[in-house]
């Protein structure tokens, strides 16, 4: 591995162990809700890459109507842009929070009408 490589997983590495102190030590956080929170992040990279292709192939498809109807010639490569890959991560952790709110207001509203209409 080169030393760029090394150097960043160190540093990611530390940051980890630092955010995970602070998280269960000042913050309170729970040692299980890390397992909870790391399938989240896992969630969030496969929608991101979701995204990515998604994306590509739009942009790829796009690109080939271009160089038909014009008649001249657009480079692929417009489409290899981070930016693409920035966007698909916003993309992906919008998707996943209006996913989680709207479980949560389907979920919680019948089950808080239960509790408040419920007689004994």
């Amino acid at each position: 591995m080169a030393m760029e490589s090394v150097f960043i997983v160190v540093v990611v590495g530390l940051t980890s162990a630092g955010a995970y102190v602070l998280g269960i030590t000042r913050l309170g956080f729970s040692k299980s809700g890390l397992w909870l929170a790391l399938g989240k992040a896992c969630e969030c990279v496969g929608l991101t890459l979701i995204f990515c292709v998604l994306n590509l192939a739009v942009a790829m498809f796009a690109i080939l109507v271009m160089r038909s109807l014009s008649g001249r010639f657009v480079s692929l490569y417009i489409a290899s842009d981070t930016t693409f890959f920035m966007l698909s991560w916003l993309q992906a952790l919008a998707l996943q929070s209006w996913r989680e709110g709207s479980r949560r207001h389907h979920t919680s509203e019948p089950y808080d009408s239960e509790l408040l209409h419920r007689q004994p």
